[in-house]
Formats: C-alpha cells, sequence, structure tokens
C-alpha cells in the first residue's frame, strides 16, 4: 500500500521535482476518455502500467442478426487511430480448405455411427423438418459433419439469412485505413482447440440442442439482448454457469490466462484496438479482471460520446 503521510521535507522535494517537470509531463500525458462507473459494457480503455497510450478493448458476437448489429460512433474512431488491431486470430490466415477437412468425421464414418437410432432419427427429423434439409441430403453429405459443426450450422440457420460480423467488418476496417492486424492465437491453434472437443461432448451437446429446440434458441435470443444492452455481467453469468467444464476452462478460462502477456507485449509496442468475443470479457477470469490484476486500469467508456 502507498504511504499517505511523507515527511515534510522528502514531499517539498517530490513537489519540487513535479513542478520542474510539470511541461514535460502534460505533454506526455496520455489523453484519456471519460470513465463509466459501470461494470456493464463492451467498451474498456486499458491505460497506466507503464502504457505511453491507451489501448481499447472490446467485446464482439461472432454472428448477430442485421437488425440488431451496432457499432458506435467512438469505437469506429478508436479503431481508425489504433497502431494495432488485435483480434482472436488474424482472418487473414484462415485456411478453409483445413477447417473443412477438419470438420468431416475420420475413416468415412457418419454421425450415425455415433448415435442410437432413435436419436438418429430425431436429428434427421430435425434436419428435415427445422432446417429445411431432407433426410436424403443430410445422409448423403451433412451426416459426414462432426457433431459441433453440425450444431453450428442449427444455430446458424436459426439467426437467418441476414447475418453481421462483427471480426469481418473489423478486418475490412483495417484494410481501409492500411493498420495493421495481429491475432492472439493462430488458425491452428484454434483448429487444434475445437479438435480436442470430445466426441461423447459434442454429441451431448448436439442432442440436447435438438431435444430442446425451443429452450436453447431461447437462450441464444436471450444473449443477443444481453449483448444489445451491453449487459456483459449477464453474459458471464451465463459462461459461468456451462455445464461443459471442458468447454469452459478450455475455450475461455484457459485462453484469456494465455492473453494476457501477448496484449501486455502488444500494447507496450503500440496502442491497441483489441476485439475479442464479449463472453470474455467479464467475471473473475475475464479479460477485464485480469488485466487489472497484472497492473492496469480498465475502464468502461461510452461507445457513442
Amino acid at each position: 500500500m502507498k504511504k499517505i503521510f511523507l515527511l515534510p521535507a522528502l514531499l517539498l522535494l517530490i513537489l519540487g521535482a513535479q513542478a520542474a517537470d510539470k511541461s514535460k509531463n502534460k505533454k506526455n500525458a496520455p489523453v484519456l476518455e471519460k470513465a463509466l462507473q459501470t461494470n456493464n459494457s463492451l467498451f474498456w480503455q486499458i491505460s497506466g502500467n507503464g502504457l505511453e497510450q491507451p489501448s481499447y478493448l472490446y467485446g464482439t458476437i461472432h454472428a448477430i442478426p442485421q437488425d440488431d448489429y451496432f457499432l458506435g460512433k467512438k469505437v469506429s474512431e478508436k479503431i481508425k487511430k489504433a497502431g494495432t488491431i488485435v483480434m482472436e486470430i488474424d482472418m487473414k490466415d484462415m485456411d478453409i480448405v483445413a477447417l473443412a477437412q477438419l470438420s468431416v468425421l475420420e475413416n468415412e464414418k457418419t454421425i450415425k455411427d455415433y448415435m442410437s437410432d432413435s436419436d438418429y432419427t430425431i436429428l434427421t427429423q430435425f434436419m428435415a423438418d427445422t432446417i429445411g434439409i431432407p433426410a436424403k441430403t443430410f445422409e448423403r453429405t451433412y451426416g459426414r459433419l462432426k457433431p459441433f459443426y453440425l450444431e453450428q450450422l442449427i444455430f446458424f440457420n436459426y439467426l437467418g439469412q441476414n447475418k453481421e460480423s462483427y471480426e469481418r467488418n473489423f478486418k475490412d476496417m483495417a484494410e481501409d485505413h492500411n493498420l495493421p492486424v495481429v491475432g492472439l492465437e493462430t488458425y491452428e491453434q484454434q483448429l487444434k482447440m475445437l479438435e480436442d472437443i470430445p466426441m461423447e461432448d459434442q454429441l451431448k451437446s448436439m442432442v440436447k440442442t435438438i431435444k430442446n429446440y425451443t429452450q436453447e434458441t431461447q437462450k441464444m435470443d436471450q444473449m443477443v439482448r444481453y449483448y444489445t444492452a451491453q449487459n456483459t455481467t449477464a453474459l458471464a453469468a451465463i459462461f459461468e454457469e456451462e455445464e461443459n467444464a471442458y468447454l469452459k476452462d478450455n475455450l475461455l478460462d484457459k485462453r484469456n490466462k494465455a492473453w494476457i502477456s501477448r496484449l501486455s507485449q502488444l500494447m507496450q509496442e503500440k496502442n491497441c484496438f483489441i476485439a475479442v468475443g464479449a463472453g470474455h470479457l467479464g467475471g473473475k477470469n475475464g479479460l477485464v479482471q485480469l488485466l487489472r490484476d497484472a497492473g492496469y486500469t480498465v475502464d468502461a467508456v461510452s461507445t457513442d460520446k
């Protein structure tokens, strides 16, 4: 803890040094946005801990209906003024062929080989009635996909045809303004994380989604409402309640902790605009708290003013 009371002579020396260097400090002091007194925000200012300029952290949602998409003027301004755009991965490094190969079950197997007859019947009927993929088409094409990717297909279908991607838009903005983009992870690392999700967990999650489709899509709607309201506390609570310990530990907590040293290095080099999924922001193991634990001042700031 800092000492509050100082010996008078020491205090005079400190004040004198500050006065002598007043113009220099004023000149070099970083310009900070006004902090908001809230724990609920998608937009955070990172300062202190030796940073010459503040960096900014923004929570995204990887896909959202077009009608729910928003981006404040202040966010756009900080993107344009950033020295580096930081995202979970550099999207230029994405290998669609590698992803397509990884999404398919090995050894010519199909999803039917991993499911009971009754659950498989429920799946094919669901795909036909809800997603619009006839049983024969599903068996011939989509049946080769791993459960994780089938579940993503279901949710992307629910979001409708008109979807927006924050990451894609940020990538386009970076290109428009000739800004460098770096990833906190490599594309290969993300592929490995998906590959390492146990098949049992993938199946359990997918079957739960198709058997409880109404409730699961209602949860998605709720998450979008929390997101548009910038209620990161509520979003963090949802992820804290994640039943699958593997997903929570490996896709959230461990990644957040691994990102801190990478972020510290990047922010020391240039002022950064950092965009990651909003689920990574809140909670005791979220980036906001972990950055504070690392010595940074992290304040919520307005997206618009």
